[in-house]
C-alpha cells in the first residue's frame, strides 16, 4: 500500500499488488497479554500527562491508537464512562463502554490531555505516532495489546456478548472469534471459571439423594 502510494506521487509507473501480503486473522499467533495489574503499574510509570492519557484511553475503552484522537468526549466529561469513536476513523463511529468503569477515574481520564501531535493526517500516521511514543518509552508490550486486552476483560471477565463487544471495537464478531479466542490461557479460563462459578444465581445440582430418600 505505501510502496504503490510513493510510486503514484512520484509519477513511476509500479505495480506492488504481486508483492501484497496474505494476511489472515487466523495466522495471528497467540501471545502473553498484559494483566491487569501490569497495565495499571506501567500507566503510573508514565510522566508525560498527555501520553498517559492516551495509555490510559486505550486500556479502558480498547481503542486503536488513532481512535484515542477521533473521538466526541462530551459523556465521559459529564460523569458517564462511554465514548464515542468519530467517523472519519477506520471503521466509523460507534459508542464504546468502559471496562473496567473504575480506571475512568483512577486514570482520570476526564481530565483530557492531548498530546501535542498533528491531527490532520492520516489515520495511520496518527496512531505511528502513538506506537512510536511508547516504543522509546519502553514499555514492556505492544501497545495494541492494551486492545487486545480490553477485548478479553470484557469478554470473559465482564461476560459480555462477544458479538457486542466486537461491535465496540469496531470489527466483525468474525475477526473476533478468529483472533481472540485463539489467545485463550489458563488464566484467562481459570477466571472466567470462577467468574461463572461464584455467581449468586449459578444452577445448583439436586441433592444427593433426593429421589431416593432411601
Amino acid at each position: 500500500m505505501v510502496t504503490g502510494a510513493i510510486a503514484r506521487f512520484a509519477g513511476i509507473d509500479y505495480d506492488p499488488s504481486p508483492y501484497a501480503g496474505k494476511y489472515s486473522p487466523k495466522a495471528v499467533q497467540p501471545r502473553d497479554l498484559p494483566s491487569d495489574a501490569v497495565i495499571a503499574e506501567n500507566h503510573d510509570r508514565l510522566i508525560n500527562l498527555g501520553w498517559k492519557w492516551v495509555y490510559g484511553m486505550i486500556a479502558t475503552y480498547g481503542l486503536r491508537p488513532h481512535e484515542v484522537f477521533r473521538l466526541n468526549l462530551e459523556e465521559i466529561q459529564n460523569g458517564n464512562p462511554i465514548v464515542f469513536v468519530g467517523d472519519n476513523t477506520k471503521t466509523g463511529s460507534r459508542p464504546v463502554w468502559a471496562f473496567h468503569p473504575e480506571w475512568v477515574g483512577q486514570f482520570r481520564l476526564w481530565d483530557v490531555q492531548i498530546p501535542p501531535i498533528k491531527l490532520n493526517r492520516p489515520n495511520i500516521n496518527v496512531g505511528h505516532s502513538a506506537t512510536s511514543y511508547f516504543r522509546g518509552f519502553g514499555l514492556p508490550f505492544h501497545l495494541y495489546d492494551l486492545r487486545h486486552a480490553y477485548a478479553i476483560r470484557a469478554t470473559l471477565t465482564y461476560g459480555m456478548d462477544y458479538k457486542l463487544v466486537a461491535k465496540m471495537m469496531g470489527h466483525s464478531y468474525q475477526v473476533h472469534e478468529n483472533i481472540y479466542h485463539r489467545w485463550l490461557n489458563m488464566d484467562v479460563f481459570q477466571n472466567a471459571y470462577d467468574a461463572a462459578i461464584n455467581r449468586s444465581n449459578r444452577p445448583l445440582p439436586p441433592s444427593v439423594g433426593a429421589s431416593n430418600p432411601d
